[in-house]
């Protein structure tokens, strides 16, 4: 019987150690192109608003019109896009394997964080080592106060205020503000 959490790598797997980090150069190839593509490289406030919108577009990045801030940000998740007329302020970071959609008129303070990857939890307690997706949606014209950290597959709706560092885990109303943690509708 495996125990409860994550399971320990086998005898082969240690044995091999060096031939599996060989096997993952490929893979840390590619997180270093993302680095570049959208990391704190291109969200640096030593360059020109203008040119971090362009240089985050050219990873990938889907950019409404007038998107501000931008600044030390990590823009990790593959699928990204932040609507007209939102501001992303300094620090935050858009992790994980899933897809992010920003609305419009948004509003992330500094320091946001949105995950969007878990590690499965089996039915033995077993905790899986490769991650899963999920979602994360923001509704348009919705406002994350600084340090707030939106848990993996949650939907904002539009209107939404979140006070600052709250920890949203589940589903927000339209129109609500939440605070605590877990997030809890206040009115």
């Amino acid at each position: 019987m495996t125990p409860a959490g994550v399971p320990p790598f086998s005898d082969e797997q240690l044995r091999h150690r060096y031939g599996a980090a060989i096997g993952a150069l490929p893979e840390d190839a590619w997180a270093s192109l993302r680095w570049l593509r959208r990391g704190h490289l291109v969200t640096s406030p030593l360059l020109p608003l203008a040119l971090r919108r362009t240089l985050l577009r050219l990873g990938g990045v889907k950019l409404g019109a007038m998107v501000w801030g931008l600044k030390h940000c990590w823009l990790e998740a593959p699928q990204i896009s932040i609507g007209t007329g939102s501001s992303i302020a300094a620090g935050c970071w858009l992790e994980g394997n899933g897809r992010i959609e920003i609305g419009s008129n948004c509003l992330l303070g500094p320091e946001v964080l949105i995950l969007t990857s878990i590690h499965p939890l089996g039915s033995d307690g077993e905790i899986g080592r490769k991650s899963e997706a999920r979602d994360v949606r923001i509704g348009d014209g919705s406002w994350l106060a600084a340090r707030v950290m939106i848990m993996p597959g949650v939907t904002i709706g539009p209107g939404v205020v979140v006070a600052a560092g709250a920890v949203v885990t589940k589903d927000c109303e339209a129109g609500g503000l939440y605070a605590g943690i877990p997030a809890k509708r206040l009115r």
